[in-house]
């Protein structure tokens, strides 16, 4: 079951992908009608009191490898405090979206319900009661502001009473290839450093909507986000690339993948969203008071095809060269390439053109404060053997 359903959620990695393509889960919300005529709607009786969520990211239970199967994923583990402001009963719709590709699905039959509700370990109880959740998928395509995929289930509340709600799930962490320049569009760089080598990477993103959370009653009184991403990041170091070693890969698969992503362990880097956010053990934090929910949490990670270990610098540095065109002088382009991967430690380049090329990229914040001799020992080892390939074009 899991490889067919994980067909249908996932963005296969290797496919060049437009920004906001991911899904993104949400807040509980309040929604009414069934099936297609699922819509949310705001409440005037239930107020969500707070809003405590924690989002721990991690390895896939197979190995990543850039399939579907290989994927990271990301738990959620949220807690929200409902108050009733009746003074009669109230039974309410609790909806739970996420926007996704397998939304354009069609099958939306009872088993599948349920095999989704299972697949992500859905899970939403209160003080006493474990709720029966159903997953709803729209055929119709959604509107502005409408969610094609919801998880659903039904909450009792007596006069003015209070109810401590806890959901918890799992999702893949959404993948795919991305252009590196901060239009958001195809590589539009010429000349040598217009290569895809410098300019794509992979991009891993989860997040979490809370515009959901507007709908009901007021706003929110306390709301805190918490991100986990220490043990992510350090395995994502020591993944690299990929975690399929050579001995379980084919020659023919090695010799597709190699000239693409000659890099196995790049350098990567992160954008964490909104701002406003404080770092805290293991991750970052954001906290409100009086909050009215709009902007999504979100985190993304670039994979870049910069080298970050000095024993792959070699690798890297044929790749570039192996794409300059006949008139290309080597010389010179390795020399910006370097003078690239210095901006990505954050020294502003020299050279106009390579100076040009950093501005465009989303990784570019060049520190007024910058000196060698604050570098790594991995840093400088590759900025060494990077002028030692220089110095032996020059001997040609």
């Amino acid at each position: 079951m899991r490889n067919r359903f994980l067909s249908h959620v996932a963005v296969v990695a290797f496919l060049m992908l437009p920004p906001g393509a991911f899904p993104l889960w949400a807040d509980a919300g309040v929604f009414t009608g069934n099936g297609q005529n699922l819509h949310q709607i705001t409440s005037k009786a239930i107020q969500l009191v707070s809003i405590d969520v924690t989002i721990v990211l991690g390895r896939g239970p197979f190995l990543f490898d850039g399939s579907v199967p290989g994927m990271d994923r990301s738990e959620y583990s949220c807690t929200f405090v409902l108050r009733s402001l009746s003074e009669k009963s109230e039974e309410v719709r609790i909806g739970f979206p996420i926007d996704s590709e397998f939304a354009q699905q069609d099958d939306n039959s009872a088993t599948e319900s349920e095999d989704w509700v299972s697949e992500y370990a859905f899970m939403a109880r209160d003080e006493q009661i474990a709720y029966h959740v159903e997953f709803v998928r729209r055929k119709r395509k959604p509107g502005p502001g409408e969610f094609a995929s919801i998880f659903v289930w039904d909450m009792h509340f007596a006069p003015k009473q209070t109810k401590t709600l806890r959901v918890q799930y799992r999702i893949p962490i959404s993948m795919g290839l991305v252009t590196l320049e901060k239009q958001g569009n195809v590589s539009s760089t010429s000349g040598a450093l217009g290569q895809d080598l410098l300019n794509t990477g992979e991009l891993e993103v989860a997040g979490y909507i809370t515009s959901t959370g507007s709908s009901w009653a007021g706003n929110v009184e306390a709301a805190t986000f918490r991100l986990i991403t220490a043990p992510f990041e350090r395995y994502l170091n020591y993944r690299g690339f990929s975690e399929e070693t050579a001995t379980r890969t084919t020659f023919e698969e090695l010799k597709q993948a190699n000239p693409s992503f000659p890099v196995r362990h790049p350098w990567w880097f992160r954008e964490i969203t909104p701002a406003g956010w404080e770092p805290v053990e293991g991750g970052v934090k954001w906290q409100y008071k009086n909050f009215k929910p709009k902007d999504p949490i979100g985190v993304r990670y670039y994979i870049t095809q910069f080298p970050r270990i000095p024993v792959e610098t070699d690798a890297f540095v044929d790749a570039f060269l192996k794409g300059l065109q006949p008139n290309d002088s080597p010389v010179t382009e390795l020399g910006r390439v370097k003078q690239v991967l210095l901006a990505t430690y954050g020294k502003q380049p020299d050279d106009p053109v390579a100076r040009a090329f950093a501005s465009e990229q989303l990784w570019y914040k060049p520190n007024s404060d910058f000196s060698l001799d604050r570098l790594n020992a991995p840093q400088k080892a590759i900025l060494k053997r990077i002028d030692y390939r220089i110095a032996k074009l020059r001997e040609k």
